[in-house]
């Protein structure tokens, strides 16, 4: 018993040596992986399924996932994955093999002269919306120009209109539901001399308001001097992590 014992010892120690050389060489190697930042800013799922870990490789546990065609931020890359920001503001690391570059997605705006009860949408996004307020009158001030004034029923009317295009699955400005800007604000008997509307499906309220300012079109609906009220509405949405709507008036 004691020969076998004599025998089995050295075996056993050689393959707990090659257990731990192994889990060494497994931490060496995650151990220089290394942080770089990269000019892919937001990045389009290709998979139909993407697993987001919490680190960069496949051992690292599975913390959510990404469906195809959603959209993320990108904040930086480790290798051949990249450190995201997810819709809920939460972080992790995904594989960019499973991926493509994604440019901001804004709508052309559209602009016109023309010569009951508003329904509304409770949900959690009146802070962005403020948030949203804030970084356009910031811009008006820059400009030397007036604020805009948050009109309660151009909001509910702008939140109708982002909750129609995220669950109805388009984007732009004719609704299935409610026709073009202008006729959805008659049917709700909004009174106006002049309107405008502005659209945009982002991740992040900084990057749909830095993507407005990028667009004319978009950017003078924000600076212009034709318009004193805005409503602004906000929606989650699967494919671009919310659905950003702004309605101008006087």
């Amino acid at each position: 018993m004691k020969k076998r014992l004599c025998l089995f010892f050295p075996l056993l120690l050689l393959i707990i040596g090659c257990i731990i050389s192994v889990s060494s060489t497994t931490a060496s190697a995650k151990k220089h992986v290394s942080f770089k930042w990269t000019s892919v800013k937001q990045a389009e799922v290709t998979a139909y399924l993407l697993n987001v870990r919490t680190g960069p490789d496949t051992s690292y546990p599975i913390i959510n996932h990404l469906k195809k065609g959603q959209i993320v931020n990108i904040i930086g890359a480790l290798d051949e994955w990249y450190i995201v920001q997810l819709p809920n503001d939460s972080v992790g690391v995904i594989t960019s093999k499973f991926t493509k570059p994604y440019t901001y997605h804004t709508a052309s705006n559209t602009e016109v002269t023309e010569s009951g009860a508003i329904p509304t949408w409770a949900n959690n996004t009146k802070e962005k919306e403020e948030i949203m307020l804030e970084y356009i009158n910031n811009e008006r001030k820059k400009a030397g120009l007036a604020p805009y004034v948050m009109d309660e029923e151009l909001s509910n009317i702008a939140s109708l209109k982002a909750k129609d295009m995220a669950e109805n699955n388009y984007f732009g400005h004719i609704s299935p539901t409610y026709g073009n800007p202008f006729e959805m604000l008659k049917s709700f008997g909004i009174s106006y001399r002049i309107a405008g509307e502005n659209i945009a499906g982002n991740i992040s309220v900084k990057n749909a308001h830095d993507a407005f300012m990028k667009s004319p079109g978009h950017k003078a609906n924000i600076l212009s001097k034709n318009y004193d009220q805005i409503g602004i509405g906000i929606a989650p949405s699967e494919k671009y992590g919310y659905i950003y709507v702004q309605i101008f008036k006087k």
